[in-house]
């Protein structure tokens, strides 16, 4: 990819210009795609909280728009790399894309492989690994289904991102129907003792993935900034034991790992409830969420639960480790019109957050006549009688 200097002068000059009116004034004998220089204005704002050290990069190319917004983020990039590391000599990332986490992968493996059936990724990806100084990655421009059939190259690890998207963009969540089909390529990447990495959709059934795609040895639910983002299933032939679901949530750059078992969750007959809030108020991080470890996360910490479909924990003595956001109880208010009065008085602003309740963050504000922010953090919730309460509280940080 020859891309002269003026093309990004160009970008750097106009990073802050609106791109509709760009596009329009924007001169046909510049020297290069003026069109493809605006969409680097608008990829680079588009990526610039998930990949500022990428942006960083003056001369990194994005080859499209769509690039962009599939891109994971460097913080769970980051990540993924921690679980590579030490594990592997060779990897191949068959579903390469903007190369992110290929880039991220080869920090800490000997060789990596990056494959992409799109010539102008491919392209993209080559200027991009020089750039990022990334020298021991491969690009190979085809279709990882025939590289995988054709080539008898052995590499210990597979990691593939299937595309999620089907006719009208619409989104996809069973692996029968993502591109490539991973159900049929896995037999062939699992030959020879290698394992296999698949990403795949937040939104995908756990239990059922595991079950599906056989073999599963661990999976990760990866939260970032409060966020499920993605899960990420290891496979490994012969596996015969349990897979362990590791719950990651990361903060900061901390990451905060709850691991548990599903045999584990469904063995915990019963649990404690609470009839009302006691002195601390604890929200499981969003992985532990997605991972369905309601339970387990209560029998570990010694936590009561408010409500069976709240997912909102108390206990009467502080739990400093508990994996999530953690909070001093201030007040409790029981959701009747009568104790409702003047309360906006009292908490002109928080952060309201609903759990199990009728009314949206939204409409519960509007009714409370609540402004957004500030120190206090309200949450509205259930309790075991059935009841509806909200809940003032001060946030843990320490």
């Amino acid at each position: 990819m020859e891309l002269p200097d003026s093309f990004f002068d160009f970008v750097q000059a106009h990073k802050d210009d609106d791109c509709i009116r760009l596009r329009l004034k924007a001169a046909d004998n510049a020297g290069f795609d003026t069109k493809f220089a605006i969409n680097q204005i608008e990829a680079r704002r588009k990526t610039r909280y998930k990949l500022p050290q990428i942006n960083s990069y003056a001369r990194f190319v994005f080859p499209s728009l769509l690039a962009a917004e599939q891109s994971t983020s460097e913080d769970a990039a980051a990540f993924k790399r921690s679980l590579f590391a030490g594990r592997y000599s060779s990897v191949c990332d068959l579903t390469g894309g903007l190369g992110i986490d290929t880039a991220y992968i080869s920090d800490v493996v000997g060789k990596v492989v990056y494959i992409e059936r799109f010539a102008d990724y491919c392209d993209a990806a080559i200027h991009n690994f020089s750039v990022l100084g990334k020298h021991n990655i491969e690009v190979v421009n085809a279709d990882c289904r025939e590289f995988v059939v054709e080539n008898d190259r052995h590499s210990d690890a597979y990691y593939i991102d299937p595309a999620r998207r089907g006719v009208a963009n619409s989104r996809l969540f069973s692996f029968a129907d993502c591109e490539p089909n991973v159900l049929t390529l896995l037999p062939l990447l699992l030959q020879g003792g290698s394992e296999v990495w698949l990403k795949a959709s937040p939104m995908v059934d756990i239990s059922l993935a595991i079950s599906e795609l056989a073999h599963v040895t661990d999976v990760y639910a990866i939260s970032v900034k409060g966020e499920c983002k993605e899960l990420l299933f290891r496979i490994k032939a012969g596996t015969a034991s349990e897979a362990v679901i590791h719950c990651a949530d990361i903060v900061h750059g901390r990451y905060e790992i709850f691991d548990f078992l599903l045999s584990e969750e469904k063995s915990i007959a019963s649990l404690h409830y609470a009839d009302t809030p006691l002195s601390y108020l604890y929200e499981p991080g969003a992985s532990i969420l997605k991972g369905g470890a309601f339970k387990s996360v209560a029998n570990r910490y010694a936590v009561s639960k408010l409500h069976k479909n709240s997912h909102l924990y108390t206990s009467r003595n502080a739990v400093p480790d508990f994996p999530g956001r953690r909070f001093a109880v201030m007040d409790v208010i029981p959701f009747k019109n009568s104790a409702l009065k003047g309360l906006n008085a009292r908490y002109p602003a928080a952060n309201i957050t609903v759990r199990n309740f009728p009314l949206t963050a939204d409409a519960l504000r509007k009714r409370l006549k609540i402004k957004d922010g500030g120190d206090i953090y309200m949450f509205a919730t259930k309790c075991n009688d059935g009841g509806n309460i909200l809940i003032v509280c001060n946030r843990i940080t320490s």
